[in-house]
């Protein structure tokens, strides 16, 4: 009924939009007729236009989230697990941590240029902290319980890391790593926008420049769609991901 309630809303204000442009309140120049936007957007869409352009951004937003999963994922743990590991780093990760990924767009194409490279690079910074904390958060809050069973049968290091402490901290890595996701897409798209010659970013933005107004909405809502299946998927997998941890939290608290 929810989502149906947001639909219904969602329909309400295409309608107002295009009465509005029809009417001639507002420029059409600028603010086109919906009905004008959709029929741009399923040319494009059946043409393959779109899904092309939005399929690269889709691949460099993935690569450069999987990417930050393997480097801040580990280390995340590891800070959680060892003081003097936290003591060492936690330093640097709360002075680069608060830096804008944007701002980091000029220093990564003056060292890589404009090329892949220099994308994924940003969108791995992107995602790296909100990971990183994640995992550290959930290592560094495992309950003082799951360690005492895990030492009363004896279990070794890596099998404690393994078997206690990275399940623990599964829904706190989760959570950080879902916080990521839409920051890869949006860090993907701008840095399309600042030096790239195809993806969303760079063909919303190519439009907007020529004036092609209705193809440049048409782009928005494509976006707009792959943000939105991107957040369903991501949610849906770790639901099923993490169905698992509160059986096994119950099972590890007797």
């Amino acid at each position: 009924m929810k989502r149906l309630s947001g639909i219904v809303v969602l329909c309400a204000l295409a309608g107002v939009w295009e009465c509005v442009s029809r009417a001639g309140l507002v420029s059409k120049l600028y603010f086109p007729p919906v009905s004008t936007i959709a029929a741009v957007f399923w040319e494009l869409t059946v043409s393959g236009t779109l899904p092309a352009q939005a399929g690269e951004t889709f691949a460099r937003a993935v690569a450069g989230l999987l990417a930050a999963l393997v480097l801040a994922g580990p280390l995340g743990l590891a800070m959680g697990t060892s003081r003097r590991l936290s003591a060492l780093l936690t330093p640097a990760v709360e002075l680069v941590r608060p830096v804008p990924p944007p701002a980091v767009i000029p220093a990564a194409m003056l060292l890589l240029g404009i090329g892949t490279g220099m994308k994924l690079s940003v969108i791995v910074f992107a995602c790296f902290f909100p990971i990183l904390v994640g995992a550290v958060d959930g290592a560094r809050h495992v309950e003082p319980g799951f360690r005492l069973t895990a030492a009363a049968y004896g279990l070794r290091r890596w099998q404690l890391l393994f078997g206690v402490i990275l399940p623990a901290a599964g829904p706190s890595l989760a959570a950080g790593f879902r916080t990521a996701v839409p920051m890869a897409l949006i860090v993907a798209v701008l840095s399309e926008m600042v030096g790239a010659s195809s993806g969303i970013g760079h063909y919303i933005l190519r439009m907007q420049r020529t004036f092609a107004i209705p193809e440049m909405y048409a782009g928005v809502a494509w976006l707009g769609i792959l943000g939105l299946g991107c957040n369903l998927a991501v949610e849906r997998g770790l639901s099923r991901l993490l169905g698992w941890h509160e059986g096994w939290k119950n099972g590890m608290g007797r």
